[in-house]
């Protein structure tokens, strides 16, 4: 009887600890959250999480489902590295602010905006690529342009100034709006007269968030918005307006084409304490990216499960990006051109501010986890484009 009693305890005693022990194991693995603003130029991280455990033999890294769209536990290599939270984050300078004040550890957002925190002196640095182009000017149906050239026309003969509204003064298609008005002699502002009393010919509207585009355009507060995809592409499908340019085609004539946009960025603190866990996360981002360059209907569905969108906006939307994995020659040109164009419209005023494009990039940009986990990894494609 004491012989048993003293099995059964040693047994309970087993169990608690193996128990005790699970439980650190899992108080100790590393949650990292992961900011997203939820549009069409960050669907590789959608398709490679809707991707689930298929993902791993191809690829090496899976995600596995606890709380959809929330939260999602990271395998490399057969080897649970972390849990994954996915938190919705604002466009414009609202991801890199979240990631400055430590409400996410990685974020997916505009190059722009990021630079313009790092200028400032928040430790952020850019990590990898997700895409370039992707913006688009619409105006409303019965505006009088059915292109830049009449656009440009139109404005430069009205008597009164035309509305055109932007989400955010760090996003990216108002960078570029604002500097092909410049190249055509266009003056513009945010009121009706600038600071000599002339009026301008383009009045800038801050919509605060590209959900006021419809709202404005219906209401005719603004006679056409400057915004990336989804937006463009649903305001056309709503009947709201129509498409006038991408701005990869705004002049200067090929200034813009190819324009880095989305990008992933981490924390200086994350990419120090947490590098492992970056690293498989890239390669799943990586893994996305090729899904979406040789199975554009898993790309769509997952566009639509994660963007709200309806299936026939996101498929007209994804055509219009150009989705990169790689941080390679060409993308760093291209970084370097809108690093040139920030440089000259005045954008940076603080430890940038007279900087060399290549001392700027190498303040700004850390590939090597991207390039480290690159080489881990078989991806079916090459960087492409638009199709």
């Amino acid at each position: 009887m004491i012989f048993r009693r003293c099995l059964s305890a040693v047994a309970a005693l087993l169990t608690a600890c193996s128990f005790s022990s699970f439980a650190y194991a899992q108080d100790q693995l590393h949650t990292i959250k992961v900011g997203h603003v939820g549009h069409d130029h960050q669907i590789a991280i959608y398709a490679a999480i809707d991707a689930g455990k298929s993902l791993e033999k191809e690829y090496g890294v899976y995600f596995n489902e606890l709380k959809r769209h929330e939260m999602y536990e990271l395998y490399d290599k057969g080897k649970l590295v972390a849990r994954v939270q996915m938190v919705r984050v604002g466009g414009g300078a609202k991801m890199p602010a979240a990631l400055e004040q430590n409400h996410i550890e990685v974020g997916l957002g505009g190059i722009g905006p990021v630079m313009k925190f790092i200028e400032k002196g928040a430790p952020i640095k850019i990590l990898a690529p997700l895409n370039s182009d992707g913006d688009a000017m619409v105006v409303r149906t019965d505006f009088q342009a059915a292109s830049w050239e009449d656009f440009s026309r139109e404005v430069k003969m009205s008597k009164k100034p035309v509305k055109i509204g932007y989400k955010d003064p760090m996003a990216n298609a108002y960078m570029i709006f604002v500097r092909a008005l410049t190249e055509e002699g266009i003056s513009y502002g945010h009121e009706t007269l600038d600071k000599d009393g002339r009026q301008v010919q383009v009045i800038m509207v801050n919509l605060q968030g590209e959900e006021n585009a419809l709202p404005s355009l219906e209401s005719r507060i603004v006679d056409g918005v400057v915004v990336n995809e989804p937006a463009p592409s649903l305001l056309v499908h709503k009947g709201a307006a129509k498409r006038l340019a991408n701005l990869s085609e705004l002049p200067p004539k090929g200034k813009f084409a190819g324009h880095p946009c989305c990008i992933v960025a981490a924390s200086e603190k994350t990419i120090k304490e947490k590098r492992a866990v970056l690293k498989a996360l890239l390669k799943a981002i990586a893994a996305g990216g090729d899904i979406i360059q040789h199975d554009r209907e898993k790309a769509l569905a997952s566009e639509t499960s994660w963007t709200k969108t309806p299936a026939e906006v996101g498929k007209r939307s994804i055509m219009n990006v150009s989705y990169i994995v790689k941080p390679d020659e060409a993308w760093q040109k291209a970084v370097d051109k809108w690093l040139t164009m920030m440089s000259g419209s005045g954008q940076f005023k603080g430890r940038f501010g007279g900087k060399s494009v290549q001392d700027i990039r190498a303040a700004a940009l850390s590939l090597d986890l991207m390039n480290e986990a690159l080489s881990e990894m078989k991806l079916k494609k090459q960087d492409l484009k638009k199709k």
